[in-house]
C-alpha cells in the first residue's frame, strides 16, 4: 500500500509539473512570451524528460507489485526488494535515454552508458544470475529432481521443491525446510542417494584392529537387522585406503528412518569400544 500511494503521489507531482511547463510551452510557441530559441530547446527537453518519467511512473504503478510477488517463493525479502528497485532504476533509466537520444546524443555514446548501466546491474546480482544460471542446468542435466535424497557438502535432504533460484531439502530428523541457493551446485558436489530408499555407507576409522572383528561386525549387523524396516541389503566389512582401516557399514534406509544413523554409530562405539576413533566419516 505505502508503495503505491507514493507512486500516486510522483504520478500527481509529475502531473502538475508537466500541465505548467506545458502552459509555459503552449505560451511561448504563440509568442506570448519571447525567449531564447536555446531556451525553448531546454524546455522541449524538459518536456520529453517529464513524459517520459510520467509513462514510467504509470508502468510502475500496475507492473510493480506483479513484480514484487513474482518470486514471493523464491527470493528471501532482502532479494525481492533488490530486484524491485533495479526494475524501477531500469525503467527510469530508460527514460533518461529517451531523454538524451531527443537531444541529439549519438547512438554509440547512449549504447555505452546501457553497457555501463547493465555492467553495474549484472554485478549487483551476481548471484542470482549464478542461481539463475544453475537452475537451467539442474532442469536439463538432472542432477537430481523433486523426490531424491541428496548430500550437498554439509547439508542432506529431500529435494520438495526446485526453484528458479533456490531448492528446498526437508531435514530427516526434525522435518525442518532449508532452502539453499542454485547456485552451490556449481561449486559443490552433489550425491543423489536416489528417491524413496536408499544405500547408507557409514565409515569408523579404527585404530587397531580387534581379534573377533568378524563377531562384533555381525553382532552390528544383527542390531540394525531388528531396528530397520529393510532387510534386503546389510553389509559390514573391514576396508583401507593404505593409510588407516575403517568399519564399513552398508545397509538400506530411507529419509524418515534417518535417525537409525545415530543409533548404529552408538552400537558401533559400544562394540568396538577402544579400537575405534572418535571421529566417523
Amino acid at each position: 500500500m505505502a508503495l503505491s500511494k507514493n507512486l500516486y503521489k510522483r504520478i500527481f507531482l509529475l502531473s502538475a509539473i508537466l500541465i505548467v511547463v506545458e502552459l509555459v510551452y503552449v505560451a511561448v510557441r504563440r509568442k506570448f512570451i519571447a525567449i531564447d530559441s536555446i531556451f525553448l530547446n531546454i524546455i522541449e527537453l524538459v518536456l520529453t524528460l517529464i513524459v517520459s518519467l510520467l509513462v514510467v511512473t504509470v508502468i510502475l504503478r500496475f507492473t510493480q507489485n506483479k513484480v514484487w510477488t513474482m518470486f514471493e517463493q523464491e527470493m528471501e525479502l532482502e532479494q525481492r526488494i533488490i530486484i524491485s528497485k533495479l526494475y524501477s532504476v531500469s525503467l527510469y533509466t530508460l527514460a533518461f535515454i529517451v531523454t538524451f537520444w531527443k537531444a541529439g546524443v549519438s547512438l554509440g555514446n547512449i549504447t555505452l552508458f546501457v553497457g555501463l548501466i547493465a555492467t553495474g546491474f549484472a554485478f549487483a546480482i551476481r548471484d542470482l544470475l549464478l542461481s539463475f544460471f544453475a537452475w537451467f542446468i539442474i532442469l536439463n542435466k538432472k542432477p537430481f529432481k523433486m523426490g531424491d535424497y541428496i548430500r550437498l557438502g554439509d547439508e542432506m535432504g529431500l529435494v520438495t521443491r526446485i526453484g528458479t533460484f533456490f531448492f528446498t531439502l526437508e531435514q530427516p530428523r526434525d522435518h525442518e525446510f532449508i532452502k539453499i541457493p542454485n547456485s552451490l551446485v556449481l561449486g559443490k558436489s552433489v550425491r543423489n542417494l536416489g528417491e524413496g530408499n536408499f544405500i547408507q555407507e557409514l565409515l569408523f576409522p579404527i585404530k587397531s584392529l580387534p581379534d573377533n572383528y568378524q563377531q562384533q561386525i555381525q553382532d552390528v549387523l544383527q542390531f540394525i537387522e531388528t531396528h530397520s524396516k529393510f532387510k534386503d541389503f546389510l553389509r559390514g566389512t573391514i576396508c583401507t585406503d593404505q593409510t588407516h582401516w575403517y568399519i564399513k557399514i552398508e545397509y538400506l534406509t530411507s529419509f524418515e528412518q534417518d535417525q537409525l544413523k545415530s543409533a548404529i554409530t552408538a552400537e558401533v562405539f559400544r562394540n568396538f569400544k577402544e579400537h575405534v576413533k572418535m571421529t566417523q566419516l
